[in-house]
């Protein structure tokens, strides 16, 4: 799950994503809806964990801002 294929621009293990913040791998997996947004992600020795959903106008169009607000602050240096 954790491994990612030897291709340039990929980020995706199995189903699992991986990004990197502020330096840190994180492994995740985000799901939306119009209405809803979801997101969890973990650092790989679960030192940073964070867990989301938000059923809201707001999570609508655009959830990168939602991710801002309540994801990436989790694992900020």
């Amino acid at each position: 799950m954790l491994t990612v294929p030897n291709v340039d621009g990929a980020t995706y293990g199995m189903a699992l994503q991986r990004f990197v913040v502020d330096g840190r791998e994180v492994w995740g997996k985000t799901g939306s809806r119009p209405g809803y947004h979801t997101v969890l992600g973990a650092t790989r020795d679960l030192s940073r964990t964070v867990v989301y959903s938000v059923n809201a106008k707001s999570a609508r169009d655009d959830a990168f801002p939602l991710v801002e607000r309540f994801a990436l602050p989790a694992f900020a240096s």
